[in-house]
């Protein structure tokens, strides 16, 4: 089935597939398109034009040439046959250190083996040296080396430079296998049918998938970008749980929204009963405050109380100043008592005439000078002499002096007088004023006034506690609130955050689907592309049977593969008779089952648009330590059949002397080489002595 029709069918089928939806089928076509790709070869044609070998396993040095396109290589036993193909291997892979049979593969005595392949490509010949030295236990080195030169001199054998094997890939055009990671001995094993590994690409866990590249059937690629899209599109461990998890957030939250609105139902029964008991409150505080309304004899009390405390404040004062008159009056009154005596005392006066100051100085004489300043007639003060008529004056002068001060006392008492009197009117002015508020107060104490204030003001009081005792209550209730509130936020990201998660799971579990439908898809293809090989394949196999017409396969008739998910087959016998799984086939009947599906497999391919270059296959001792005489017919009959089914290939086949003595028929499309006449018993440039080769060891 060719590339288009393969993508073709795949495009076809994505389309109708019911589990594939529209929005991926061009994303699923791109991937078709940008993986699928058949291999495609250099065109040019590689063959092995002569190998040179020392120090090879059984071989000292080997020089031996390739003229003509299928050479059988023959020799006794330990002659180097098989260490041949090996080191033919060895030059264009290395060594492999998962194969025991060349655990140790240089030879003893030497120090280290190399290998030199000649090879065309085209017009162009190409040397390929590889060489490898050290040993079990020490370990090997310079294999992993190869060296190149282009048209080399046919003498030279140096080593020039080092390449890797990468470009040995290159030159015999194993690059693209090798880039969908695929074994490089794995491929050789294809080209090749060894003794002691009969099974190696047919057991191979590759073998499968190598073949379906080789012919084409390349949805390996896509079936592996299908399958790490898949595993992109694996949930992790949070996804698993996005939609259990999302379930319960969900459910916790309307949980919290219903508390929420309970707690908001009982803080809005609470902010009601507060509105209720502050209208009540402020009501009170309007009837406290409104004096007229509720507390008119109250405030009228108060005021006469604190007017009662002015008056007698006032009367107090009234009351000391009227005591500090009367006790001027009565000193003025005392005063006025003492001018009643005064003409007694005027005639005493009259009689010792004594004045009241000196009439010449002028300054008073003090009672007690009064006696001299009389009976000696001058001043005690000056000591002059005072007439009669000088004191006479004084007197009169004092007279008046007296007549004065008592008018201005009688007029001071009189003014003293009519102040008593206004005081005392102020005091019985306020006394009335006092008695006429305390009667007032007497009767205010018996209104209700008072007590109905004390009530008011103890209900506003309660109301005060209640309300502060509901706004406490409306707070712890509003933080309860608010604490659920931050749940809730909380919650809602959270299921924010799942949301997305669980949307994340679902278009992943829809890709997830989408893929494995177009992954069903790739498979039912590659499975009915396979099977159209297989088809080939058995068509092939069927009508190389009939070379087989003496030994073990000469009732063989038909093939058939055992399922769809490899190339393993069956070949029947007539009467429906099957030979044994090829894993417990003797080694005769083994080695007629690979000859017979290598030789199918590669016919196949040379009717493939592009194959590998290296069109080289390599049979080693096709008829092992011995066939029996029919089976060895069919053997020879099968090698003659090769190159004619085969006949773009390079065949190369070595065997023992006897076998071609009894095969002489071989010599009719093979050229026939004697190993020995290219073997060299001394090598040149090694400082070593070889004994004789035991004729009988096993190569």
């Amino acid at each position: 089935m060719s590339e288009e029709e393969i993508k073709s069918q795949v495009q076809e089928a994505i389309q109708e597939e019911s589990d594939i939806d529209e929005k991926y089928e061009a994303e699923f076509l791109e991937i078709l398109e940008n993986r699928y790709s058949r291999l495609t070869f250099d065109e040019s044609s590689v063959s092995l034009s002569r190998m040179h070998i020392e120090g090879y396993r059984a071989i000292q040095k080997l020089n031996i040439p390739f003229t003509d396109s299928n050479t059988v290589i023959h020799g006794k036993n330990s002659k180097g046959k098989s260490s041949f193909i090996e080191a033919t291997r060895f030059n264009l892979f290395g060594r492999n250190n998962d194969d025991p049979l060349v655990t140790d593969p240089i030879r003893e005595d030497f120090e280290r083996l190399e290998t030199n392949g000649y090879w065309s490509k085209d017009v162009t010949d190409y040397r390929v040296y590889r060489g490898m030295e050290g040993g079990p236990g020490v370990g090997y080195s310079g294999q992993d080396e190869p060296n190149i030169i282009e048209n080399p001199d046919e003498n030279e054998t140096s080593e020039v430079q080092r390449h890797t094997q990468g470009d040995i890939r290159e030159l015999i055009g194993y690059t693209p296998i090798y880039q969908q990671d695929f074994d490089d001995f794995d491929v050789f094993s294809l080209f090749s049918v060894i003794t002691g590994e009969l099974r190696k690409f047919y057991s191979c866990d590759d073998a499968t998938d190598l073949i379906d590249v080789l012919f084409g059937i390349t949805l390996t690629n896509v079936e592996r970008e299908v399958e790490n899209q898949i595993e992109e599109c694996s949930l992790s461990e949070e996804e698993q749980e996005a939609k259990a998890h999302l379930l319960g957030r969900k459910q916790r939250a309307v949980s919290v929204s219903e508390d929420i609105r309970s707690l908001a139902d009982d803080q809005e029964g609470i902010e009601s009963e507060i509105a209720e008991k502050s209208e009540e409150r402020e009501e009170l505080s309007r009837l406290l405050e409104n004096k007229e309304d509720i507390s008119e004899n109250l405030t009228e009390k108060i005021d006469i109380q604190d007017e009662i405390s002015d008056l007698q404040n006032r009367k107090q004062e009234k009351d000391d100043e009227f005591g500090s008159i009367k006790q001027e009056i009565s000193k003025l009154e005392s005063d006025a008592v003492t001018e009643e005596i005064a003409p007694a005392l005027e005639e005493m006066k009259q009689m010792v005439a004594l004045p009241n100051r000196c009439p010449v100085c002028t300054n008073d004489v003090e009672p007690s000078e009064h006696r001299q300043f009389h009976e000696e007639g001058d001043c005690p003060l000056c000591g002059k002499d005072v007439d009669d008529d000088r004191f006479e004056s004084v007197s009169e002068v004092d007279e008046d002096g007296e007549v004065l001060e008592q008018e201005k006392r009688q007029e001071e008492l009189k003014k003293l007088e009519e102040k008593k009197r206004r005081v005392r009117g102020e005091i019985e002015f306020l006394s009335e004023r006092i008695e006429e508020k305390k009667e007032r107060l007497e009767e205010l104490e018996g209104e209700q006034s008072e007590s109905q204030f004390r009530e008011y003001k103890q209900r506003k009081d309660a109301l005060e506690d209640e309300i502060g005792s509901l706004k406490e209550q409306s707070r712890k209730l509003e933080l309860r609130i608010e604490a659920k509130r931050e749940t809730l936020h909380d919650l809602a990201l959270e299921v924010r955050r799942l949301t997305r998660l669980n949307e994340q799971r679902v278009r992943k579990e829809e890709r997830r689907a989408a893929l494995k439908a177009f992954q069903d898809l790739l498979v039912e293809e590659r499975i009915e592309a396979r099977r159209e090989l297989q088809t080939r394949l058995r068509r092939r196999m069927e009508s190389l049977l009939d070379v087989f017409s003496r030994g073990t396969f000469q009732e063989a008739d038909h093939v058939t593969f055992r399922d769809r998910d490899s190339y393993r087959y069956t070949v029947h016998v007539a009467n429906d008779k099957s030979k044994p799984e090829l894993l417990e086939q003797t080694n005769a009947e083994l080695t007629l089952s690979m000859l017979l599906f290598h030789t199918s497999i590669l016919a196949e391919l040379q009717s493939e648009e592009t194959m590998v270059p290296l069109k080289l296959f390599m049979i080693d001792s096709p008829y092992g330590n011995g066939q029996d005489g029919e089976n060895a017919e069919d053997i020879t009959d099968f090698l003659l059949e090769i190159p004619e089914v085969l006949d773009e290939y390079q065949i190369i086949i070595s065997m023992a002397d006897s076998s071609v003595a009894d095969q002489a028929r071989l010599d009719h499309k093979y050229d026939i080489e004697p190993i020995d006449d290219y073997l060299e018993d001394e090598v040149s440039g090694k400082q070593m002595t070889f004994g004789d080769i035991d004729d009988d060891a096993e190569e």
